[in-house]
């Protein structure tokens, strides 16, 4: 049996080796992120992963972006750095999406888009499948 704990390392490899670090000015963290990061971080989480032969595990890789402090019409406001959610969209897409090694598959499910008011950052939010072999 894999455990969520091997599918949150491999994706985690998958995005280190994929020279993700290069990309965001933060790291990859699992399961939760750092209070107060005011960089661009990822965190890789679990959702469910069954006990059947062909093991079926969902995950959360959450790509954290802080926004810009503009000023409009005299008042600060933080807004989406949406140019900079884009390029590392694209990024973790490309280092996530149809992935077919021994061990495991990869697929992106699905992807949308929050804002963390608090943080004072957007994170866009992956959704992974996961196939692993028993």
């Amino acid at each position: 049996m894999k455990t969520v704990a091997q599918g949150k390392q491999w994706i985690s490899d998958r995005l280190i080796d994929g020279n993700i670090l290069s990309i965001i000015s933060g790291t990859v963290y699992r399961d939760k992120r750092p209070i107060g990061s005011t960089k661009e971080d990822i965190v890789i989480n679990s959702v469910a992963m069954d006990n059947s032969f062909l093991q079926d595990g969902v995950f959360n890789v959450n790509c954290y972006v802080p926004m810009l402090l503009k000023k409009i019409n005299n008042v600060d406001q933080y807004l989406p750095n949406t140019l900079r959610e884009d390029v590392i969209s694209k990024a973790v897409y490309a280092l996530l999406e149809k992935v077919f090694t021994p061990d495991y598959n990869l697929s992106v499910v699905n992807h949308s888009s929050f804002t963390e008011d608090t943080e004072k950052a957007t994170y866009i939010n992956f959704r992974i499948n996961l196939k692993a072999y028993n």
